[in-house]
């Protein structure tokens, strides 16, 4: 923490200098301490017998945005990711780790006509962060540096973006990892239009000069709330080029892949927020019968604990695709107090070897996740879940398997 309270008042002396008209500017600190306690038996391969891994995630947030005037700020925000008493703690050893979370400058309207602009380090969420999020449940967190411009009207907003995610510095010809996208919402019925362009000109390892990557992402996102009722689509369509057996084969091969979500919800009246929904999230898997085809799809930058079960087994995309089907509820049973319950039924889109049956099989496995979550402690947020897998039999490539257990708590204090 001493590290971190250095970076910051060096940072507000920075800040305090760089502004010319410090009388106007208004200069405001806020941030985040959490602390999360893991209990987790996930990656034990369905072993009951093995120990459970329990360790504690410490996660400080401290952000001094600064406001020049009503149209234009500077953000910034630092940061410290750990994982408690590792490597140890109570000693004299400094191991500072304070780290740039975000960083930029936002400038609302040039010349009033609803143009904007954003430069630098920041966290980006598009819609329901199904394609693109900033993590928020993760100890660190995804944050991009690049810059964004918008055009933002009565009735719609426009945003480009260049998004840098690799800078390999060669002076000879371009071997960077660029995102460049469009981004538009439609405010009147709630949809989201988008098309970004992935290129990765890295050619290391490929003699033809074929790119890893030419990926451009075609979808939508729409969300709408009719009384009592809530919908939510995502659909996403990927196409390009990709090197066939990256590095040393350097055919390519055409990407023809999708992704489909949807999920529909009721809240009944009363006090009690009472809500229960049920859904379905596809994505494309490849069968391997078309070498010169690519058909699954990637997740690409989405905030997968949000979305595939609170277990994270399918945050990475899988060559088979995956069908989840969703069940979920809630409600308030107190004041202050909130339950929520999940159930995903996990298949693959396409059948992959199961080494138990010896047979082709869509087969994975279903979990269920509980959370309850309290603000009755003024100050302070707490949250407690648990959550069961329980795995068939060719996914966790044993008979009889042992059901997987993950739990935690954690406690939220903003400032």
């Amino acid at each position: 923490m001493k590290g971190l309270l250095k970076v910051l008042l060096v940072a507000m002396l920075v800040l305090a200098m760089s502004i010319p008209a410090l009388a106007v500017t208004k200069v405001t600190v806020n941030g985040q301490v959490r602390f999360r306690q893991m209990f987790d038996d996930r990656d034990r391969m369905f072993d009951t017998t093995a120990a459970m891994d329990q360790y504690g995630e410490l996660r400080t947030r401290v952000g001094i945005r600064a406001d020049v005037n009503e149209n234009a700020f500077a953000f910034v925000q630092f940061q410290d990711s750990r994982v408690t008493g590792y490597p140890a703690s109570g000693d004299l050893s400094s191991r500072m780790n304070v780290d740039l979370h975000q960083g930029y400058i936002q400038v609302n309207n040039i010349f009033n006509n609803g143009w904007g602009f954003k430069a630098g380090r920041f966290e980006f969420n598009a819609g329901n962060q199904r394609v693109f999020g900033a993590v928020g449940w993760d100890n660190v967190g995804r944050s991009w540096e690049g810059c964004q411009g918008w055009w933002d009207q009565p009735d719609f907003v426009i945003t480009g973006m260049w998004l840098k995610s690799v800078e390999n510095r060669k002076y000879t010809y371009n071997q960077d990892y660029d995102i460049f996208g469009l981004y538009s919402t439609i405010k009147k019925i709630n949809l989201d239009l988008f098309a970004f362009w992935e290129h990765n000109a890295d050619t290391s390892g490929l003699t033809t000069g074929v790119n890893k990557l030419d990926r451009y992402d075609l979808g939508m996102y729409y969300h709408r709330v009719y009384k009592e009722w809530d919908f939510t689509m995502n659909g996403v369509y990927q196409l390009g080029k990709m090197p066939s057996t990256f590095p040393m084969d350097t055919t390519e091969m055409d990407i023809a892949a999708f992704l489909f979500t949807f999920e529909a919800g009721y809240t009944f009246p009363g006090s009690k927020n009472a809500r229960i929904a049920a859904g379905i999230d596809y994505a494309s898997g490849d069968d391997g019968k078309d070498s010169t085809k690519f058909k699954a799809y990637n997740n690409m930058y989405y905030t997968g604990h949000k979305f595939r079960g609170y277990m994270d087994f399918f945050l990475g995309s899988n060559m088979a695709g995956l069908m989840d089907i969703i069940l979920r509820g809630s409600f308030d049973p107190a004041p202050g107090w909130t339950l929520k319950g999940d159930f995903h039924y996990f298949s693959t889109a396409q059948d992959y070897y199961g080494s138990v049956s010896n047979s082709m099989t869509k087969d994975v496995g279903m979990e269920i996740d509980l959370t309850l979550s309290t603000t009755r402690i003024s100050g302070i947020k707490l949250v407690g879940g648990a959550s069961l897998f329980l795995p068939q039999d060719d996914f966790a490539e044993m008979k009889d398997a042992d059901p997987g257990f993950w739990g935690y708590t954690m406690a939220i204090m903003d400032f």
